[in-house]
């Protein structure tokens, strides 16, 4: 079962956005706070310091910004992206503070994957890509098509690095989305056909091993569909089952997320499901948050240590789930 840990009470313009692990006592959450207010939006960033969360200082920006995606290589080397003025934000925590740091551009970063303090990868929503190598940044263009573009990534190794995302074909009424999957071998990117997919688009990558890595496939309103890479071959897993409508969101290595509604009902209520080998198993919410409307829902897991957030009318709510 889930169980509510302490969270600062934080503005109703706050939107969640990512979530990361270093270890099974250290967590980052990401996110930005004055959306859709007539304040200028400000990047947000909640650390759990083994009894409950709080909000990180973080530099001072001279223009609105948010943040989009957070990972954590070791407990002093945490990397957050998001934009600013038109230019990526790029942060950097080495265990003492925060601090920004200056890349090249690339259009309306939205993830990355720290493998180690000398080897990080950033994606856009655009073509290109971004490494870090320990000493510069380098852009490299990933994708063949101006019409693709990337937004979630995941790394098992310095030499396995996994991004998708989607590309638009056609034109007018008889255009149609398809999914972009490519590979990072250490020293380039390839293009990788998708695991038996033809329309719609790459939404969450999670690896956990060279030999584990998870796909959520999104096509139309059908929902995700989730497929799993076993170190030869992507593998179909059958979606959850819930009473009501399920809108599955994303993947984790063995964990899906979403929001389902009962029928005839238009609130959506939080779910999570835990991969048991064979199927999945909702696990259980606390009685208050089970029942009550949420968005932003989301999730990142070390394998025995998972933590979940989601937003509801009375705030930001982080839950905590530990195997026996």
């Amino acid at each position: 079962m889930f169980r509510p840990v302490p969270v600062p009470v934080l503005p109703p313009s706050t939107a969640l956005a990512d979530l990361t692990t270093a270890g099974e006592h250290h967590a980052w959450l990401a996110g930005t706070t004055g959306v859709f207010t007539s304040r200028p939006s400000a990047p947000l960033v909640l650390s759990w310091t083994g009894e409950t969360w709080r909000e990180e200082p973080l530099p001072d920006l001279p223009a609105a910004a948010s943040l989009s995606g957070v990972s954590a290589a070791a407990p002093d080397d945490v990397w957050a992206v998001g934009n600013s003025a038109g230019r990526p934000l790029v942060l950097h925590y080495d265990g003492a503070a925060w601090r920004t740091v200056a890349t090249p551009p690339i259009t309306w970063a939205k993830a990355v994957a720290a493998v180690g303090g000398d080897d990080v990868h950033v994606v856009g929503s655009g073509r290109d890509a971004l490494h870090f190598d320990g000493a510069a940044w380098h852009l490299r263009t990933v994708l063949s098509s101006p019409r693709e573009g990337l937004q979630t990534i995941t790394a098992a190794g310095p030499d396995d690095v996994w991004a998708g995302g989607g590309g638009l074909a056609g034109a007018g009424p008889a255009s149609y989305e398809y999914p972009v999957l490519v590979h990072w071998d250490g020293e380039e990117w390839t293009d990788i056909a998708c695991p038996r997919l033809e329309r719609g688009h790459v939404a969450r990558l999670a690896a956990a091993a060279p030999d584990d890595v998870w796909l959520g496939h999104v096509r139309d309103t059908e929902g995700l569909r989730v497929h799993r890479w076993d170190g030869e071959e992507w593998i179909a897993v059958p979606p959850p089952e819930e009473v009501g409508r399920l809108s599955v969101h994303g993947v984790a290595a063995g964990w899906t997320w979403g929001v389902r509604a009962s029928p005839h009902s238009f609130e959506t209520r939080p779910a999570f499901h835990r991969w048991t080998g064979h199927d999945w198993a909702a696990v259980q919410l606390p009685d208050e948050l089970g029942r009550t409307s949420a968005s932003h829902v989301g999730l990142a897991t070390t394998g025995t240590t998972t933590w979940a957030y989601l937003k509801t009318a009375a705030g930001v709510h982080v839950l905590r789930h530990t195997v026996p």
